[in-house]
């Protein structure tokens, strides 16, 4: 039985040898550590100011009267919008196919006949649902803008009516609606993309990272110099050698937060410290989904094809998929993350999703550890039995 001393000893030497080959290998810190810092900034510079601005769409009057000129000059104030004034439905839909526009607002013939009768009328939007994110922030930012004018319609009209300006309120009051988008009330890119984007090239980056340090040995041939080091102890092996990538990943996770609650200026509603304690959670059970692939796949190539899990809402999903998306840490940690940085939940609230990623950290590591200590006990022991020919097969493979 090893003391718990001697375990810590031979982690530490493994964790020392680790380091020492990081250092000797600038070209592995340079796709395992690197790389992703640099995926995580060119995602956050794609996204821009994170907001659509000046946006051309086609603006035809068909109308062409008082009102409907008023309707389309509050329509040019829209930010997301630059209007650019088509005389016909046909020249519009011409532009659209060009690729010159990204839709058009289409006032129809009789708008301000019907709209100063009572009887109401509708602007046509068309937009290129392909382009969803500009087609999203678009058709948001019209409706917005024609609810409010729709609103002060009914006042003028309710006024005429003789009720007052108290009755008119109360009646606006009534079909008015207001919409709140918590935790992204500008409607930023840079948050409601950025969020699940920039963790999902985090943890895809953390996998890869965990699972080429492991068959590293493997395609090095260098199992037995691993093992010597941690004294034949496989957990304090894994430990030694997946420590530095996990501090390390750790520090990516804290420059991540810094870029939400610091340079993107959406401070978290709930913790911080327990947002951060749910990203290393998940950080870890990657780490245990690492160790198990490396131990169940069949050759180390397979072992890099990492796995994630689902930012987008489960409930659209088919039932299969919904019981596959539980199994992964992403969503966990997509969940967590939108409890504390726009609900404020308390330690509490977070029983899920601390309880989900700890089975997710506990069970690869149950099986993924006795299985990789047979693999790699294995092949050392047949490496000391014939290890002429087992090198001569490895470089053979290697070369091919």
């Amino acid at each position: 039985m090893r003391s718990p001393i001697a375990w810590l000893n031979a982690v530490t030497r493994t964790t020392f040898r680790e380091i020492k080959c990081l250092v000797k290998n600038p070209g592995e810190v340079l796709v395992t550590f690197v790389f992703p810092l640099v995926w995580m900034l060119v995602v956050w510079g794609l996204l821009g100011k994170g907001v659509i601005e000046q946006v051309p769409v086609a603006m035809v009057d068909n109308d062409n009267t008082s009102v409907s000129r008023q309707v389309a000059l509050e329509l040019s104030s829209i930010r997301a919008i630059k209007p650019v004034v088509i005389n016909t439905q046909a020249e519009a839909l011409e532009e659209l196919k060009k690729g010159t526009v990204y839709g058009i607002i289409s006032i129809p013939f009789g708008y301000m006949k019907d709209t100063l009768s009572g009887r109401g009328s509708s602007i046509s939007v068309y937009l290129d649902e392909n382009r969803y994110a500009v087609a999203g922030g678009i058709q948001g930012d019209i409706s917005g803008l024609m609810s409010a004018l729709k609103l002060q319609q009914t006042a003028k009209s309710s006024l005429a009516t003789g009720i007052g300006p108290a009755g008119a309120r109360r009646l606006v009051e009534v079909v008015h609606s207001d919409f709140y988008a918590l935790g992204n009330m500008g409607m930023n890119f840079n948050a409601f993309l950025g969020s699940n984007l920039i963790p999902g090239v985090l943890f895809l980056g953390s996998m890869f990272c965990f699972v080429t340090a492991i068959i590293r040995e493997d395609y090095r041939n260098s199992i037995k110099d691993w093992l010597d080091n941690a004294d034949n102890s496989m957990t304090a092996a894994l430990v030694g050698k997946l420590a530095p990538h996990y501090f390390i990943y750790s520090l990516i996770i804290l420059w991540y937060l810094a870029l939400f609650a610091g340079q993107g200026g959406w401070a978290p509603s709930g913790s911080l410290f327990v947002w951060f304690a749910s990203a290393l959670m998940c950080l870890a059970a990657f780490l245990g989904a690492a160790i198990l692939i490396c131990a169940i796949a069949p050759t180390w190539r397979f072992a890099l094809v990492p796995f994630t899990g689902f930012s987008i809402p489960t409930d659209s999903m088919s039932p299969v998929v919904q019981f596959f998306a539980e199994l992964l840490p992403l969503t966990w940690f997509i969940r967590g993350q939108s409890q504390q940085w726009v609900m404020g939940a308390n330690v509490l609230d977070m029983g899920e999703i601390f309880s989900s990623l700890g089975l997710l950290i506990i069970i690869p590591l149950i099986f993924g550890i006795p299985l990789l200590k047979r693999k790699y006990f294995r092949k050392e022991k047949n490496l000391k039995a014939d290890p002429v020919s087992l090198l001569s097969i490895f470089n053979k493979k290697r070369s091919s």
